[in-house]
């Protein structure tokens, strides 16, 4: 079958399934995420296999460690892919809500009712946890989905697809709900992108800003995307010490290749002499680089580095922070 074949066949049948899905009632879709779960849960030894060929090949790539990190599962990684499922569960139902109402001077009264967008394609990167989390949160919302991963996550991508689709059948509805484009080949996300809108309604990228600049240059469809930032913590003159140690620490080294985790740290100058030392021993306990600026060096180590220009526009995903 030809790339743009396969792909037309997909987004056939995202469409079909987007029908069939915007008449599942709230406690219906609930239950498929409920089985999602649990096979999440009696499945986790598959879906540990899968990703092992996934790291197995991103070492013989060379790729650098942050990006291995962000790939790796385990046990605890699935268990925190299964709290995440479970309180999507936990929202209250999105779909049927009276968002705003009025009379016209006519008479006529209007409702603005919240309801499906319909399609969505997702293009994100090497993150098998967005997987299931965007599949889940699509579902729940009353949208089929049309997934593009990270070559790199392929195998662990595929895994966790086939078994939300295993939920999907056991519930009785349409398994094409979700849907994982089962290649590499990048041209199908340049079809995806230039020749699909008759399929797909919205376009979302989830990932680094090239990612980003790629989609928003080649979509013909509507896109909700995002650009790049640096995460920062700003520590108050007023702030609770303990508190302060207890959010820097989540903040920077719960995950450090993720982008959501703190690059750069900020503390008010009123209270460098008591918040300052304390809170950068605890990182440095934890392993984690200090690059400050000159003030900042005067309250820790001489050997550590004076920030640049560069370092405060820089996103380290590793365990690495601007102070």
């Amino acid at each position: 079958m030809s790339n743009n074949l396969y792909m037309e066949k997909i987004g056939k049948k995202a469409k079909l399934a987007s029908l069939h899905l915007s008449n599942i009632n709230i406690e219906k879709r609930n239950s498929v995420l409920k089985q999602f779960s649990q096979y999440l849960k009696t499945n986790s030894q598959l879906i540990l296999s899968s990703n092992k060929k996934d790291i197995c090949e991103a070492k013989s790539k060379k790729i650098k460690d942050s990006m291995i990190d962000r790939l790796k599962l385990n046990n605890k990684k699935i268990a925190q892919i299964r709290n995440s499922i479970e309180e999507i569960i936990k929202f209250k139902d999105p779909l049927g809500k009276t968002l705003s109402s009025w009379k016209r001077p006519n008479g006529l009264f209007i409702k603005r009712v919240s309801i499906p967008i319909g399609v969505i394609g997702v293009i994100y990167e090497s993150r098998p946890n967005v997987t299931s989390d965007v599949s889940a949160l699509c579902f729940k919302t009353g949208n089929a989905v049309i997934l593009r991963g990270g070559s790199e996550s392929f195998h662990s991508n595929k895994t966790l697809v086939k078994l939300f689709k295993k939920a999907l059948k056991k519930k009785k509805c349409d398994e094409n709900c979700v849907q994982f484009i089962e290649s590499k080949n990048r041209n199908h996300v340049d079809y995806l992108l230039s020749s699909m809108k008759n399929y797909i309604d919205v376009i979302i990228p989830r990932g680094g800003k090239s990612l980003v600049k790629k989609v928003l240059k080649k979509s013909t469809i509507s896109v909700i995307g995002h650009y790049e930032g640096i995460c920062h913590v700003y520590v108050d003159r007023e702030a609770d010490l303990y508190m302060a140690i207890k959010v820097v620490k989540n903040s920077k080294m719960r995950n450090v290749s993720i982008c959501g985790a703190a690059e750069t740290l900020l503390i008010d100058k009123m209270c460098l002499k008591t918040h300052c030392k304390p809170i950068l021993d605890q990182l440095n306990k934890l392993g984690c680089k200090i690059i400050g600026d000159k003030i900042i060096k005067r309250f820790i180590s001489s050997k550590t580095k004076i920030a640049t220009k560069k370092d405060w526009e820089t996103e380290y995903l590793s365990p690495t922070i601007s102070v």
